[in-house]
């Protein structure tokens, strides 16, 4: 005879199920196990629980007792009566979370903290194939259905960091920005404009990166048990978001974040979701542990480097392999110019990248984001300071790949000068040189140095504390080439970059005369040459504005003689051309006195009194 009794729950199999055998009625499965302790002298039972034993772990509440030997039909049946148990015994649910056994737990103090009954003690058993519900191991993992757990309330979330106009809609209220430290509501709607970016953290300390140009409703946050399971589902309707869910913690965590075109569900998990407008998709990547994409009802799961696209109407193919982090070994770490100009070396299989700058480590703070296909990079304003980059390269799927991140620092304030004067490759007065630029609104004062080498190794000026927009040095320079840079220094931000390196020469001055000689017919003038290599300009005329020339040469000899002009005051000037072909400034105005000749005719006219007197 059979004895064969099976005890399902509501939400499994329905009302009890009882079989006819031999004209005995199947017992239930307690009821048969008093009966057993209390015939235990009774050597005609055999219990088969170890023969059974998979389908007992399956299935609690079933039991089966032989009393005799059965024929081979009857063991046909027992066969599909096993088959039907092992279907029909668990129930299926469509939502399920798991917890975490920690030390002093075990089915019952867990069901009445967490569950809607204590009545589920034997179906939670059921589920998970617990063997002893008084003692389990800690770490052990148990499968609970939703519908099982009992409902709290709605959670609340909080807004941990913010950057930008990131907006808070609110069903029967008007549209507000959303500030820090304010808590979001189930159904509260976000969304952030361009170089906008708030982080949301949930009750399981799970968080939201929103990304710039991005809209999405918190449809789901909610509480079952005793903070047993803290429930959350984000409809992400336009942008991207990148979250982080915690793998261990006190509460047990059911984290989705919605699509058009797929669910993604996750734990302990760092993924990234965007919506892809020009596909009419959405894609997933992966960082750590694992996500589950649920797209036109075909689960996939998608491991951590992996990426997948989903879309309406297309079942998803598998996951695609995340691009490597880009090569930063190029780019630099410290800038002192606006726009930002980023190199890097060009990734193999990406078809844009994205950049993300943010003043923390961990990239809660987001400043800048922008996407490019060109590089290198240039991006906008953002104030002086220390960041952190973050580059990636995408696929020609629009999936992301893995990140790349670096330090650098930013010093563009204040600007430095628009110069004036000496420009690149100009050149001074040979004394007494000056210095000229724009002011600059935001300096209170300037500091100038100057070098003869580009690198300035060797500062052989430096002035910390220069007002105004010039400056003229007191002891002049020698002849020479030079290097000079200035910057600007303001009370608020303190001193700025330094402005380019700037070339500039200080020219040799035109030569002074050393002698004159005059003779009937010609004259000689004679200079030094200040360096070997050197040629001059020689210039006389009539008058002081040089309109009137009479002479113009140029020698390489430091003498030039000049045909005698008739008498009168005439001017000459000299410049010095350097061996590279550089002309200096003209020298000092130099006056030359020529007498006037007396004509034979005038002589006898002047003599004529005294031979009237003879």
């Amino acid at each position: 005879m059979i004895i064969l009794s099976m005890h399902s729950s509501r939400e499994g199999i329905g009302n009890d199920m009882q079989l006819n055998m031999l004209n005995r009625p199947l017992k239930n499965v307690f009821e048969a196990a008093d009966a057993r302790q209390k015939r235990a002298g009774k050597r005609s039972l055999c219990v088969i629980n170890a023969h059974f034993e998979p389908v007992f772990n399956t299935a609690a509440a079933t039991q089966i007792v032989f009393q005799r030997p059965v024929n081979s039909n009857f063991v046909r049946l027992r066969g599909l009566l096993l088959a039907a148990l092992m279907a029909l015994s668990v129930p299926v649910a469509a939502e399920e979370w798991i917890y975490t056994v920690r030390p002093g737990d075990n089915l019952w103090n867990l069901t009445e903290r967490h569950l809607k009954s204590i009545d589920y003690v034997q179906k939670l058993q059921q589920l998970n194939n617990v063997r002893n519900p008084y003692v389990m191991p800690p770490g052990t993992q148990l499968r609970i259905p939703t519908a099982w757990t009992r409902f709290i309330g709605d959670a609340l979330a909080q807004v941990t960091s913010v950057y930008g106009t990131v907006t808070l809609q609110r069903s029967g209220q008007e549209d507000k920005p959303v500030e820090l430290g304010m808590q979001l509501l189930v159904g509260d709607e976000i969304r952030s404009g361009n170089d906008a970016f708030a982080v949301i953290e949930f009750a399981d300390k799970s968080h939201l990166r929103v990304q710039n140009n991005t809209r999405l409703r918190l449809e789901n946050m909610r509480i079952f048990g005793d903070y047993g399971l803290i429930d959350t589902l984000i409809d992400l309707q336009h942008g991207r978001t990148e979250s982080s869910v915690p793998g261990k913690s006190q509460k047990s965590t059911r984290f989705r974040i919605k699509t058009p075109s797929a669910i993604s569900l996750v734990r302990g998990t760092d993924f990234r979701v965007g919506i892809i407008e020009e596909a009419q998709s959405s894609g997933s990547e992966v960082l750590t542990g694992v996500v589950e994409v649920n797209s036109e009802k075909k689960p996939i799961k998608v491991p951590a480097g992996y990426g997948i696209t989903t879309s309406r109407g297309i079942p998803p193919g598998a996951p695609i392999k995340l691009l490597p982090p880009p090569d930063l070994s190029e780019t630099a770490g410290y800038y002192e110019r606006l726009p930002l100009v980023i190199q890097l070396k060009p990734l193999s299989g990406a078809h844009a990248y994205r950049a993300q700058i943010a003043i923390d480590r961990d990239f809660a703070d987001l400043w800048s984001e922008f996407v490019t296909t060109a590089l290198p990079f240039r991006n906008g304003e953002i104030p002086d300071g220390d960041y952190w980059l973050r580059i990636r390269g995408i696929d020609e799927s629009r999936i992301e790949g893995k990140d790349a991140v670096i330090p650098f620092s930013l010093n563009a304030r204040p600007e430095a000068p628009f110069i004036i004067a000496p420009l690149p490759g100009g050149a001074t007065a040979p004394q007494q040189q000056e210095f000229k630029w724009a002011l600059q609104s935001e300096a209170s004062h300037y500091a100038l140095m100057i070098s003869p080498d580009s690198d300035f190794t060797r500062v052989i000026y430096f002035n910390p504390e220069v007002q105004g927009n010039s400056l003229t040095l007191s002891e002049s320079l020698t002849p020479g080439h030079y290097f000079w840079r200035i910057f600007s220094v303001s009370a608020g931000e303190g001193a700025g970059p330094m402005s380019d390196v700037m070339p500039f020469r200080v020219p040799y001055p035109g030569p002074s005369l050393e002698a004159t000689q005059l003779n009937e017919k010609e004259m000689t003038f004679v200079w030094r040459a200040a360096a070997e290599g050197q040629s001059f300009h020689f210039q006389l005329a009539r008058d002081q504005a040089f309109t009137g020339i009479i002479h113009d040469e140029m020698t390489p000899m430091s003498q030039i003689t000049v045909a005698k002009p008739g008498g009168g005051t005439y001017y000459l000037r000299i410049k010095t051309i350097e061996s590279d072909g550089f002309q200096g400034p003209w020298g000092a105005l130099q006056t030359v006195e020529i007498p006037y000749s007396i004509p034979p005719w005038l002589m006898l006219l002047m003599l004529l009194p005294l031979l009237v007197l003879l």
